[in-house]
């Protein structure tokens, strides 16, 4: 009983983090699972892709009340990243464990160094749209990042974020059009797992409903108070404390 009031609240914690970055739970969710000694492939990636699209459609409905989602680019990706993903599930089957956490260290570095080395702004108005060249770019940099988020479980959203943001978009608007184009890809990557998944229900169950109250709060609490450039050193410091910890435990 102990050990799951600690998971949940992990969790909770966690969930309100991505829903105010706009990113689903899976991307911090896998190496906190992690530690409490469940397995990868068959436990932590199925339930992380499914709390993942909770957490992300319980964000995305906070911001689109908001009006802060640009549905010109989120419905398309919405649709590319839902196709993509279950190809990087299959792809997983050829890959050993240890490979996939390895990538996942050098993605989390790659992002974070990305966001950091920015030019600082975010302190005008949000930028709300951008040219159909650059949303076409988008969607098929979507593709990729549908594929390799499938392939790594963690949903797209913790790619597309800075990709938005490098596309044109604020932060706080690539947040929020970013909390609605990981939704169907995570539970269409979640579909993929179930054949070979091992879950235990009443855990994924209470995980489920902490993480649906943790986003939608997050995401209230990221529309009224926090500016981009803020979102951003907030988002790129969490990559770095997650790859920091996944080196310790590969290397330990």
């Amino acid at each position: 009983m102990g050990e799951q009031l600690l998971i949940n609240g992990a969790i909770f914690a966690l969930s309100f983090l991505s829903g105010m970055l706009g990113l689903g739970v899976a991307f911090v969710a896998i190496p906190a699972l992690g530690v409490f000694g469940f397995e990868l492939k068959h436990e932590i990636m199925p339930w992380a892709l499914l709390l993942n699209g909770l957490t992300a459609i319980a964000a995305a409905v906070a911001y689109l009340r908001k009006g802060m989602v640009d549905l010109k680019t989120g419905i398309p990706l919405v649709i590319l990243t839902t196709l993509a993903a279950p190809l990087g599930v299959y792809l997983l089957r050829f890959v050993e464990t240890i490979t996939i956490w390895w990538v996942f260290v050098g993605v989390l570095v790659f992002l974070a160094g990305g966001l950091l080395i920015r030019k600082a702004g975010g302190g005008g108005p949000d930028v709300t749209d951008i040219p159909n060249p650059k949303r076409i770019l988008g969607c098929a940099i979507g593709i990729v990042i549908g594929v390799f988020a499938g392939f790594l479980g963690v949903g797209p959203g913790f790619l597309l974020m800075p990709t938005l943001v490098l596309l044109g978009y604020t932060a706080r608007i690539a947040a929020a059009t970013n909390s609605l184009a990981v939704t169907l890809p995570s539970f269409s990557a979640f579909a993929a797992h179930m054949a070979t998944a091992h879950l235990n229900l009443a855990l994924v169950g209470t995980t489920a409903v902490t993480a649906i109250i943790g986003a939608q709060l997050g995401a209230v609490f990221m529309a009224r108070r926090v500016r981009s450039r803020t979102l951003e050193v907030t988002f790129a410091g969490l990559l770095v404390v997650l790859a920091a910890q996944r080196v310790y435990l590969l290397v330990r």
